[in-house]
């Protein structure tokens, strides 16, 4: 199983982002449904839930299967899903961090999955 990928400096520029135009959407639409592609340690759904957020209507999905059960443990709504594959329901706002390292021969690959783009 691959670890969970760890927030870095790409997680904390999406969540700068995040936390400037989260507080106004909730304005315009209280009940926002949200789905995260790639959750890994799931700071991302933290976030936004802090941001006001319901926790009902935050989803979470990963490839990881470590990751998915990380994210149920902290009470989110996270399933196994490779993209799409699994979901289903409409969304507000769907945001994905993905992968984006070129592949490097001399990595793990239990490790490509959360770096390789």
């Amino acid at each position: 199983m691959p670890p969970i990928y760890l927030p870095a400096e790409d997680s904390f520029l999406l969540l700068k982002v995040l936390e400037k135009e989260i507080p106004k959407l909730i304005k315009k639409n209280p009940h926002l449904q949200f789905l995260e592609i790639g959750s890994g340690s799931g700071i991302i759904l933290e976030t936004v839930q802090k941001l006001g957020i319901q926790r009902e209507h935050i989803y979470g999905i990963d490839i990881n299967q470590e990751a998915v059960q990380h994210c149920q443990n902290l009470g989110f709504n996270c399933i196994y899903s490779n993209l799409f594959e699994n979901v289903s329901g409409k969304f507000n706002i769907i945001v994905f961090n993905p992968p984006y390292l070129p592949e490097n021969s001399i990595e793990p690959i239990d490790s490509k999955l959360a770096t390789t783009g």
